[in-house]
């Protein structure tokens, strides 16, 4: 997806990891899930297009998200999870860096992702840390990073993380920069308990929660 250019748009490739299917959600899409009285994918879709300038869905199944407009990537090798995704996303990303998010997290926000990208620079990996730890499904990734990602997935090395070590990794204190990062940035759906408490917080009716995705 490329927007029409916008004065404070990014060089930047937006991915969707929208490939996971959750057995305890009735093995139902999670982007597809309407909370605050829109889908998941389209609420990311409205926070990411003012700040990319591409936008790319990761999943193997294009049949939902066809008529959205927006390039679909298949996974180059099937059954490699989020870091297989991760991987066949950032070969067809045509800018440097991406802004690579899960598509079952309804509250990201706009700020977040630019702070991201200011602090991109001699970083192959920019990953917030908030106090339940990393989030490496909400962070920003260099088109450096597909070569670690290839050796990882060859020896059968499926954690996202698993390349860290071989790229320059800058882990930022989501608690320093509460002008971007929300309480609740990181939550997502996985029981129809966190289903319940997303609108509850999408109403203004829920205390803040975050969940770790690391």
């Amino acid at each position: 997806m490329r927007p029409s250019a916008k004065q404070n748009s990014l060089p930047l490739t937006g991915i969707i990891l929208a490939g996971g299917r959750s057995s305890r959600l009735g093995g139902g899409d999670k982007p597809w899930i309407e909370i605050g009285g829109q889908p998941v994918i389209r609420r990311l879709l409205t926070v990411m297009a003012p700040v990319c300038q591409e936008i790319l869905i990761s999943s193997s199944n294009p049949q939902p998200y066809g008529h959205l407009g927006i390039p679909i990537v298949p996974d180059l090798v099937p059954g490699l999870g989020a870091l297989g995704g991760l991987y066949s996303s950032l070969c067809q990303a045509s800018h440097e860096y991406a802004f690579v998010v899960a598509g079952d997290m309804p509250f990201v926000g706009e700020q977040a992702i630019r702070c991201l990208w200011s602090l991109r620079q001699s970083y192959d990996v920019v990953l917030p840390r908030s106090a339940d730890g990393r989030q490496p499904l909400h962070a920003l990734y260099s088109r450096a990073c597909r070569q670690p990602i290839r050796e990882q997935l060859k020896n059968g090395h499926l954690k996202i993380s698993s390349f860290f070590p071989q790229v320059r990794v800058f882990e930022l204190l989501t608690a320093s920069r509460p002008d971007a990062f929300e309480p609740h940035q990181f939550f997502n759906l996985n029981t129809p308990a966190d289903i319940t408490r997303a609108l509850q917080l999408a109403a203004g009716t829920g205390k803040t929660a975050v969940t770790d995705n690391s």
